[in-house]
């Protein structure tokens, strides 16, 4: 991901303009809707915050002209009320692991933490842990 060119990192960009199978590859099918609900009020939110902001409203009006649904979203004129977000990442070794994603928001800096946990006792939480694991290892075989 940090090998992409910046503007290539904005996630609402990817989910919306990006190929349809992106999104849902990275977030889950289940998930994908919920994401793109979530990205737009988010973008609401910092529209209202940082309305002088050429980034943000370029960035709106990349959205605006490229994605219906960004569009249709954009009209409901919602902002970010959700504290935390269920997602589902797919990883290629474990399946599907499904998370809290909370964002903490640290105004006198400008920033935002993000924190992804699992259920305790969840499948998720044990396909966490094997991952920490399997992080940590080589897992190739010799040719």
């Amino acid at each position: 991901f940090s090998a992409l060119p910046r503007r290539d990192r904005n996630l609402a960009r990817r989910a919306f303009l990006g190929p349809r199978a992106e999104g849902r590859r990275l977030y889950g099918v289940s998930d994908a809707a919920a994401f793109e609900r979530h990205a737009a009020r988010r973008l609401r939110t910092a529209a209202v915050r940082y309305p002088d902001d050429p980034e943000v409203s370029a960035l709106i009006r990349e959205l605006l002209d490229g994605s219906e649904e960004f569009a249709r979203l954009w009209d409901a004129r919602e902002v970010d009320d959700e504290p935390t977000v269920r997602k589902t990442f797919r990883h290629p070794l474990v399946g599907p692991v499904a998370v809290n994603c909370d964002a903490l928001e640290l105004t006198d800096r400008d920033q935002q933490v993000v924190i992804y946990t699992a259920v305790p006792g969840s499948s998720a939480e044990e396909a966490l842990r094997l991952l920490s694991v399997i992080g940590t290892q080589r897992m190739t075989t010799p040719g």
